[in-house]
């Protein structure tokens, strides 16, 4: 399992999910050997009667197809016949997607204060929330960021692919981010836990933060519990609404396929969703303020 573990920390799941996947693929290499089965011998049918089995244990529809991903991951990894390939079962909850304005992304970027003292999260702490406020990326997104592709002169990066759902894209920088970024780069980057150089080496952007993916995980959870603390006034849970914010605004501005390109997804049907809550949003408020009856 340590090769699958590899495989799934270069995909950029945290130690906590790949232990659960880990978990949960022992127990179904289990239920195989219990019934003669096989990775290999076993057929759609099989997979059927595991999940009738993961049922009459009472175990939930979306504990059952975390399970089902997890077993598509590890099919995906051993390259063998994928039978868990996009099977899931339906009627499962989502959580209600919740989009801030321009003027709530701003009112964010513009109270965050740094508190933390730690070396290598206080020079970087401002300049990640604001490529995620302006630019829209994601954690991932943040890991992959080499020195290599910042572009100052030209106030652009490149943000490179993503190992699954994501494309190589080039963004602008807003002005405002632009002597910060030089400044971090010149003076703090490399700055280590005791505000000393780090002895690591890396060409990623935001070294050594990023060189870990607990040190990152860690960053951005104290990052979010900060913007709630001084932002209290806005119906903000986690971060990554500020990527589906800036994505609801882009598809306003610009349409879906500008948006894909700008925020790197492979399937448009990744950023219709913000596009359809708007719609959803917008039918309520009709419905409540400017009733037709």
């Amino acid at each position: 399992m340590e090769k699958y573990r590899e495989w799934l920390t270069e995909r950029y799941y945290s130690q906590k999910c790949i232990k659960d996947f880990i978990m949960r693929i022992g127990l179904f290499t289990k239920w195989l050997k219990f019934q003669g089965l096989t990775l290999k011998t076993i057929d759609y049918k099989g997979l059927l009667s595991y999940i009738g089995d993961l049922q009459t244990q009472e175990k939930s529809k979306t504990s059952i197809n975390t399970t089902l991903r997890s077993i598509e991951h590890y099919y995906t990894f051993l390259q063998i016949r994928n039978i868990a390939l996009n099977v899931r079962l339906r009627g499962t909850y989502q959580e209600q997607i919740l989009l801030l304005s321009e003027e709530e992304l701003l009112q964010i970027y513009s109270n965050y204060q740094n508190t933390t003292k730690h070396g290598y999260f206080k020079y970087s702490n401002k300049l990640i929330l604001g490529l995620m406020i302006f630019q829209a990326l994601d954690k991932q997104d943040i890991m992959n960021l080499a020195l290599k592709d910042i572009d100052l002169t030209k106030g652009t990066f490149q943000v490179p692919a993503g190992v699954r759902r994501k494309n190589e894209r080039i963004i602008q920088l807003e002005a405002h981010q632009i002597i910060p970024l030089h400044d971090y780069i010149i003076n703090y980057r490399g700055i280590g836990r005791n505000g000393k150089k780090s002895l690591e080496s890396s060409e990623r952007l935001f070294h050594p933060n990023v060189n870990k993916e607990q040190r990152i995980h860690d960053q951005l959870k104290a990052l979010a519990k900060a913007i709630r603390v001084q932002n209290p006034d806005l119906n903000f849970k986690r971060l990554t609404q500020l990527k589906q914010s800036r994505i609801g605004i882009w598809i306003d501005l610009y349409g879906l396929r500008k948006t894909q390109y700008l925020a790197g997804y492979k399937d448009v049907g990744n950023i219709e969703k913000y596009r359809n809550k708007d719609m959803k949003n917008l039918s309520k408020q009709i419905e409540m303020f400017h009733p037709l009856n």
